[in-house]
């Protein structure tokens, strides 16, 4: 195991050295490399290629088109490109700069309600535009609380992303941690960040609808919304040119009245159903490489689904207009119209 694992200290010291490059040079020119470097890595990745078009076919099939769903699936790699460069650049932000790099879409109202209630917030994300930046926005505008990450089981790697987050003034809370600190935070009025939108089968969860399919999601929002009477706030900060756009949607509060497993199910379907509508408006900005519906329903027959799994997704062919053409070659920009 040691054996095929060596070369991770190298790849630790290439992310340092790449971080300081970014650091260097301007935002844009960061961006504009970002921009060749995504849409080289779709072209160069064949494997994660075909899985983000098989995922799209599988979330929208005749929704969109074949030339659609290449040109969205060109611009998850170009916006995941563009998102780790301004993640590597968390150590020059300051509160003015992240204020003039973010727009409110309704301003923090409807998260200030549920602050005024005394039992904290769990808010919840996705892998959708910049998760990471989002935590950071509030802490940086007096905001008080903590995200719940995954721990990577490699030192050095884990203790860079945990610097990157606390020089944007976030704490970490290890997922695999006591559901206790979690519960403290929210008994403080503070907030709790969480990203609940993939199939993690190690993790309880219920099957909930996700573009149409019955999809395994977690449950410990829901749950630790009724333990603590915190309420669930979907917010997500969304790429929109060179700035970004932050959505906070109405909380969703739990309902003690309820059956605990009823009320687990509804308030995991409610926040699903944003999730998705988010996912549905800004498609080239979630993961869509991951496997969304890799967990499957006891005893569901799965022959249709092993047709789809050996499908073969090909270039498309040429369009009849100019906007819906293929990509033919990674000097085609990838991105939606209007990005930055």
């Amino acid at each position: 195991m040691a054996k095929k694992k060596w070369y991770r200290f190298y790849l630790y010291l290439l992310l340092g050295a790449v971080q300081q490059f970014f650091l260097i040079v301007p935002r844009s020119a960061g961006h504009a490399l970002a921009a060749c470097m995504g849409t080289c890595a779709w072209w160069m990745l064949p494997s994660q290629r075909v899985s983000t078009l098989r995922h799209l076919d599988q979330a929208f099939g005749s929704e969109i088109s074949a030339a659609e769903r290449y040109k969205i699936g060109c611009g998850v790699f170009v916006h995941l490109s563009k998102t780790a460069v301004d993640v590597c650049r968390f150590p020059k932000l300051t509160r003015q700069r992240i204020v003039d790099l973010v727009r409110l879409d309704e301003g923090t109202g409807k998260l200030d309600e549920a602050l005024s209630r005394g039992q904290g917030v769990i808010a919840l994300t996705g892998h959708l535009g910049n998760w990471e930046l989002l935590a950071s926005y509030f802490r940086f505008l007096g905001y008080q609380g903590r995200l719940v990450g995954r721990r990577i089981y490699f030192d050095c790697y884990d203790h860079f992303v945990i610097s990157l987050r606390e020089n944007a003034l976030v704490r970490t809370i290890y997922r695999d941690e006591a559901v206790r600190l979690v519960l403290e935070q929210l008994k403080k009025n503070h907030m709790v960040g969480m990203s609940a939108d993939q199939d993690i089968d190690s993790l309880e969860g219920i099957f909930v609808p996700f573009f149409g399919r019955e999809s395994w999601t977690p449950v410990a929002p829901a749950k630790i919304a009724l333990a603590s009477g915190a309420a669930i706030v979907p917010m997500y900060m969304i790429r929109e040119g060179r700035r970004y756009r932050l959505f906070i949607k109405d909380p969703i509060w739990p309902n003690r009245s309820r059956p605990r497993d009823v009320a687990v199910r509804e308030m995991t379907e409610a926040w699903s159903r944003v999730v998705e509508q988010m996912i549905r408006r800004y498609p080239d900005q979630w993961v869509w490489n991951h496997d969304r519906w890799k967990t499957k329903p006891a005893g569901r027959n799965e022959a249709a689904e092993n047709v789809k799994e050996e499908k073969v997704y090909p270039a498309p062919q040429k369009a009849s207009s100019v906007k819906t053409a293929m990509i033919p070659y990674p000097l085609i920009s990838c991105e939606r119209d209007g990005g930055g």
